[in-house]
């Protein structure tokens, strides 16, 4: 149940934080250099970063009671899901089974919308934009000294 229940958060956070670049704005240029981050900045997004791994556990906490309250074991939606996204895995619903996944995806989606609210807001109230929170997780993402910084903070 615990590997089931982590597959099922990271696919939420991910399309949840996936969302806030495509619907906020333009994805950013890939850039060879990593822009430049002030320690105030990754302040700030260590903060927001503790802030979305909260939130992230109290919406996976949701999705799983609204799977659950749909009469259906977290290890076949995970099944189906998985499949769903796979295109060499093929797998047989039963129509009861088909009209649950669609009412949970509607429930699910309706969550996550309001995970990427509530962390739009974060940000902002942090101080950052969102285009600048991107860019900043991009430099963590490219840099293991920022990498290093992110980690102490968000461990002390």
């Amino acid at each position: 149940m615990k590997i089931t229940t982590i597959l099922l958060a990271t696919a939420l956070t991910i399309g949840a934080t996936t969302a806030i670049g495509q619907e906020q704005m333009l994805p950013a240029p890939v850039q060879e250099i990593a822009p430049s981050v002030s320690d105030k900045e990754l302040e700030k997004f260590a903060n927001i970063y503790l802030e979305v791994q909260a939130e992230s556990q109290k919406m996976q906490e949701e999705a799983v009671e609204i799977i659950q309250t749909e009469g259906m074991e977290l290890e076949r939606f995970n099944e189906i899901s998985k499949a769903e996204n796979d295109p060499n895995k093929d797998i047989q619903t039963s129509g009861k089974e088909e009209e649950q996944i669609a009412s949970i995806s509607v429930k699910i989606q309706e969550i996550q919308t309001e995970f990427q609210a509530l962390i739009t807001e974060k940000i902002q109230n942090e101080g950052l934009t969102i285009q600048r929170y991107q860019e900043v997780y991009a430099a963590v993402q490219q840099d293991q000294e920022l990498q290093q910084k992110i980690g102490q903070m968000i461990n002390s």
